[in-house]
């Protein structure tokens, strides 16, 4: 009896670790399309966002932020992050993002006038992006924690990236918008260059930057060493 109810608990411990995992995005088959009306862009977006040079993960701590300030917005916010670069083939010093909210869509806004000002007294900049006519996209589960964004690298975007290839699709840069129940990712088809924010720059601008700050700290750190001591006296030169 006692093996029975033990067997019991560790089959319904599987199924909830399994309905957690599923929730999150893993061990669900996503299949991403090509589509003319893509959820999210079909209208123009006014957004609130962020500029973050440097690894994607961390895009998190601007994400965090963000929530953090809407949280007693009465409109369930959606959250976004537009990402320049593949860090397959970039290094992550270079990869280059823009993270924040969405505000309104079509010249309507989802929120009032005071998280407007909050957002911006807190460095975050208004953007409007524009509607995109033909897109990549795919949709998949989401709770809005961490799990979900390992699925979605571990996962979704390799079968994206698989589906790209194999239909010789030209794209460029990458849209995620979150919600508490979905990650839905967009490759804009159309209209690309306009999600450049100002802060964008080239990688080439990029690492010339780089090596200038390489190079000045380098000189810096020459001409703050000390001279040579002057050589110890010996029993010859005091003669």
């Amino acid at each position: 009896m006692f093996e029975l109810a033990f067997i019991a608990v560790l089959v319904a411990g599987a199924v909830y670790v399994f309905m957690t995992l599923r929730k999150n995005g893993f061990f669900v088959t996503v299949e991403p399309s090509v589509t003319t009306s893509p959820k999210n862009l079909d209208k123009p977006l006014t957004v609130y966002y962020k500029y973050h040079l440097g690894p994607y993960q961390n895009v998190m701590n601007v994400i965090g932020e963000a929530k953090q300030l809407l949280a007693s917005s009465p409109t369930p916010a959606t959250f976004f992050g537009i990402y320049y670069d593949n860090p397959e083939v970039t290094d992550s010093h270079f990869l280059q993002s823009a993270v924040g909210v969405v505000f309104g869509s079509d010249g309507n806004d989802f929120h009032s006038e005071k998280y407007s000002k909050d957002l911006t007294d807190n460095g975050f900049e208004k953007l409007v992006l524009p509607n995109v006519e033909r897109a990549v996209q795919v949709t998949q589960p989401s709770t809005g924690g961490f799990a979900s964004f390992l699925a979605l690298v571990w996962f979704t975007y390799s079968t994206i990236r698989k589906y790209i290839s194999e239909n010789k699709l030209e794209t460029t840069y990458a849209v995620e918008f979150y919600t508490n129940t979905e990650i839905n990712v967009i490759f804009p088809l159309d209209n690309a260059n306009e999600f450049l924010v100002k802060d964008y720059q080239s990688i080439d601008k990029l690492e010339s930057e780089a090596a200038k700050k390489r190079f000045d700290s380098s000189e810096e750190d020459s001409e703050s060493e000390p001279e040579g001591a002057e050589e110890p006296a010996t029993e010859e030169n005091e003669q």
